[in-house]
């Protein structure tokens, strides 16, 4: 009993880290949508004009940019998800022995 419980509060630890890591992901993410705000431009509107040069109203190479990394970040973020999940099942299953292994 005493290793399952100091094995939970080491999963317990790793999900608050993972945790910090989504909630700064998301910031980032949110960071990076403002740079496409400032520039009036989402993750899909067209980077040329209709002669097919690059739009002279936006930076397009900022613009760029930033959606990389969104998308990057949202991996990451996705990522970050799926560990937490994996860790919050094995933790839920130490704090609950004597109970079947949830469905997945």
């Amino acid at each position: 009993m005493a290793q399952s419980n100091e094995e939970a509060n080491k999963l317990r630890e790793e999900l608050l880290e993972l945790n910090k890591k989504r909630d700064k992901i998301d910031k980032e993410i949110k960071d990076w949508q403002a740079v496409l705000q400032s520039q009036k431009v989402g993750m899909n509107d067209p980077l040329v004009d209709a002669e097919g040069f690059p739009r002279n109203d936006i930076d397009v190479y900022q613009v760029r940019t930033a959606r990389n990394k969104i998308i990057c970040l949202q991996n990451d973020g996705k990522e970050v998800m799926r560990q937490i999940e994996e860790k919050l099942y094995k933790y839920h299953e130490l704090n609950h022995p004597d109970n079947e292994s949830p469905q997945r």
